[in-house]
């Protein structure tokens, strides 16, 4: 009984090992990124046809195939083991740890190195035993699938959005990915952002209202020339009265396009060009789409009651995916490091920042959209000047502001406390 246990327990590790192969045809068959490989172009472009099984479902079949046979490795290896001059527990660790070879071997080691070294062109001969195995598995696998279609028809019923499962499953891809060595750092990063993108509302990308730089309409050609001079900004919002009506803007190029004497007779009205006015709860995955398609490069963003709350442009919606882009010409009117893990920044600094420099990130809920607005939101007021707050590891000084908004403030990481009994 012991002989014949441990023989078809190794009968068993050779069928592990070859199904264990055919799965790894299949799953790289499926990936986007596939691994150059004689063995997988023959499998795909020979040996898949003559099997006759879709590709999700040969992966799916061969995978079921693979755990039952490791489950049954492991029961006969226990049985052949087990003697009764020798304690039960000597018998299941003897067992555990040739199943744990079994599989490594069976599992990885040796279909990885067939994958790698062969053409696969032995398979040729074999494809009879795989088609049986695939058809002798496809019931279990279809009950499987009757399983996830019923899940999914149950998350359907219940209102939850496909969306989520549409990142969840970008996020297994990017995994996998760094997992294999596939994504470097900076792609991973990039394709994080790609999919946050999607989850933005305008009013998380825009220049708040307290920054527009902006010109009444009243005002003269010269005085919109010190403006952009002084600013360096390519395109100035112009508004009638109060910056709550904002009625178009000018691209300098216009203006400078014009000769001295008609900067003289030329009014800002006849220079404007016409602005779109968005909604702040609006995503910035449509208005993206929507400036591409319009080619605009500027819109003014409303809230609810109408009035100005700040301006977007392509290019902050291209620093979203991309990070910070800043023009030769551009001034500095972000952070500045003063020492390690020390930086003075504006009040306006935004979050999706604080996590570069930091990669802190609130736990809790917040509206807040800056570091001003945060640090107002955890003390519940408008903090003065001179005051500090510490939060979750960050130290934050406010250098600057007003009764109404924070200006200027340093961030640094909070000191640890020292414990008691501990020696300075």
């Amino acid at each position: 009984m012991t002989f014949a246990c441990l023989g078809v327990a190794l009968i068993l590790t050779l069928l592990l090992t070859f199904v264990s192969y055919v799965q790894l045809l299949y799953l790289e068959s499926l990936r986007l990124l596939r691994r150059e490989s004689p063995s997988l172009e023959y499998f795909r472009e020979t040996l898949a046809d003559k099997i006759g099984l879709e590709t999700e479902k040969g992966s799916l079949a061969f995978s079921l195939v693979k755990h039952v046979s490791l489950f049954l490795i492991g029961v006969f290896y226990l049985c052949s083991l087990v003697r009764p001059t020798v304690p039960h527990w000597e018998s299941v660790v003897e067992a555990i740890f040739l199943s744990c070879a079994a599989m490594l071997v069976s599992t990885y080691l040796v279909p990885m190195l067939l994958f790698r070294r062969t053409k696969g062109r032995w398979m040729l001969k074999t494809v009879p035993l795989i088609r049986f195995i695939a058809f002798s598995a496809l019931p279990m696998a279809n009950l499987v699938k009757g399983f996830q279609s019923l899940l999914e028809f149950s998350r359907d019923t219940h209102g939850e959005a496909p969306a989520t499962d549409a990142v969840e499953h970008i996020e297994a891809l990017i995994t996998a990915g760094a997992e294999e060595g596939i994504l470097e750092e900076e792609d991973r990063k990039l394709i994080h952002s790609v999919v946050a993108f999607g989850d933005k509302n305008v009013r998380e990308v825009m220049t708040a209202r307290p920054n527009i730089v902006a010109i009444s309409v009243d005002k003269s050609i010269e005085d919109l020339r010190q403006l952009v001079i002084h600013e360096q900004f390519s395109r100035i919002p112009v508004y009638e009265g109060t910056i709550d009506n904002v009625i178009g803007f000018v691209h300098v190029r216009d203006m400078f396009e014009l000769d001295p004497e008609q900067r003289q007779l030329k009014s800002l009205r006849e220079l404007m060009r016409p602005v779109p006015l968005v909604p702040e709860t609006k995503r910035v995955s449509d208005l993206f789409r929507e400036m591409q398609r319009d080619g605009s490069h500027l819109v003014i963003v409303i809230d609810e009651y109408g009035n100005t709350a700040g301006l977007a442009t392509m290019e902050d919606l291209v620093e979203e995916i991309l990070g910070e882009i800043r023009d030769e010409h551009e001034p500095d009117r972000d952070v500045r490091q003063e020492s390690e893990n020390v930086f003075v920044a504006p009040g306006s600094l935004d979050l999706d920042r604080l996590q570069d420099l930091f990669n802190f990130r609130p736990k809790e809920d917040t509206e807040s959209t800056t570091i001003g607005g945060l640090v107002a939101e955890w003390v519940g007021h408008v903090p003065q000047v001179g005051e500090m707050v510490e939060h979750g590891g960050l130290r934050v000084e406010i250098l600057a502001g007003d009764e109404r908004r924070v200006g200027q403030v340093r961030i640094s990481r909070a000191e640890a406390p020292t414990p008691v009994g501990a020696q300075p």
